[in-house]
């Protein structure tokens, strides 16, 4: 279903400038986006990545690992008040990132509209009996410290809808990337990788969903082996082999079999998933030192490659165009894998003249901007909502 056409509404609200906030899955900081939104147009007028500190990234890191049943019990208290705490750290930092991208470009708060605050995601379990996305970052100290009115938990509405509250992006790749004349997928790069299929036929409907890990496992491994947060172009992957034991293992898990609606996030695909994977390897190969770290770091690369393309796969389209964003766009070695697997050129956001690395923040901007003027911000075909709806809460100054 595509996103409903706009709808009239004042100059004011229609045309001028929105903030965008994203922190996503990687967790290296928050990308601010400042984003003129008019009735044709949505445009990045200035961005900043504001960097976590370690501390503040590690106790992220630690909210969003799953905690088994004993430590639950003996650590219950202090998770509630890391939660809290954690919270109103975040909404400091959002605050303060925004009021220096205002600093820097020489624009005051009342030249804003509203700020779109993704917030946080510690968990996100979209399926079972009481399904449920957590974001955090306390968008009433967003809203109080830059005196802006502030929007944010986009996902819970679509949830209430019956919708998984993700992926949200496929609704502005289509507003602002749909084409006519071409066949489009934008393929998001972050943290998890996601697709959204764009075809040039109003009358066919947009998919997307997640398709697995990307920088999540990815960074997450190189950094537990080495001083350094990731593998730069990919070149200590690139240095080792893909191991088809332990590749068959990783995609024989039951998410990547699962039709959309579907959507994941780095609580699912984590260090302790890849740990398990590999401890299994081990034990059917009886091979302890058969696998090399690089060979692990390159098995990633190619765990994502084809777990996008067997995404693909399930669209069953031809004749399109691959356009990737964010930060895995910059993996020289796995945009190479995707492109082989494809059998075409991949080419980038950028070349749509949107940045790939700020196109998430500036979703969030667009998702503001449709909620102040009362407009639906999902698509049902895509989060599995019954119907499409106005997202996101507003924290009025």
């Amino acid at each position: 279903m595509p996103i409903e056409k706009q709808k009239t509404i004042t100059q004011t609200s229609f045309d001028g400038l929105y903030i965008g906030l994203m922190s996503g899955t990687s967790i290296d900081g928050v990308d601010v986006a400042l984003v003129e939104i008019g009735q044709s147009r949505c445009h990045l007028v200035a961005h900043l990545l504001h960097p976590f500190s370690t501390q503040l990234k590690k106790d992220i890191v630690r909210l969003c690992k799953p905690a088994n049943q004993t430590q639950i019990e003996a650590d219950f208290h202090h998770r509630i008040n890391l939660l809290a705490e954690t919270d109103h750290k975040i909404g400091l930092l959002f605050a303060e990132a925004v009021k220096k991208l205002l600093e820097n470009n020489n624009i005051k708060s009342e030249d804003i509209i509203a700020i779109g605050s993704h917030g946080q995601t510690v968990r996100h379990i979209p399926t079972g009996e009481m399904p449920f996305s957590l974001q955090i970052g306390d968008p009433n100290l967003i809203a109080s410290l830059t005196q802006i009115t502030t929007v944010a938990d986009f996902r819970r509405m679509d949830m209430a809808y019956g919708g998984q509250g993700a992926p949200l992006a496929p609704a502005f790749h289509h507003a602002v990337m749909h084409s006519d004349n071409e066949n489009r997928i934008i393929l998001n790069l972050g943290g998890i990788a996601n697709i959204t299929w764009l075809p040039s036929d109003n009358n066919k409907d947009v998919v997307g969903f997640d398709t697995g890990p990307a920088n999540t496992l990815l960074d997450a491994y190189y950094h537990a082996i080495s001083s350094d947060d990731f593998d730069k172009n990919g070149a200590f992957a690139r240095s080792g082999n893909v191991n088809q034991q332990l590749l068959t293992l990783m995609l024989a898990d039951p998410y990547f079999q699962l039709s959309p609606p579907k959507s994941t996030g780095r609580e699912y695909f984590s260090i302790d998933w890849l740990n398990d994977k590999i401890d299994k390897f081990r034990h059917n190969s009886n091979q302890q030192t058969a696998l090399s770290e690089q060979d692990i770091q390159a098995t990633l690369v190619e765990l994502t490659a084809q777990s996008v393309i067997e995404g693909i796969k399930q669209l069953n389209i031809s004749n399109y165009q691959i356009y990737a964003c964010g930060g895995g766009r910059m993996n020289q070695y796995l945009m190479e894998r995707i492109s082989a697997l494809a059998e075409t050129s991949v080419k980038t956001t950028d070349d749509l003249g949107i940045d790939g690395d700020f196109l998430e923040a500036m979703i969030f901007a667009w998702l503001a901007y449709r909620r102040l003027n009362n407009l639906s911000g999902n698509l049902p075909n895509v989060t599995g909502a019954k119907q499409s709806a106005v997202l996101g809460a507003v924290y009025q100054v």
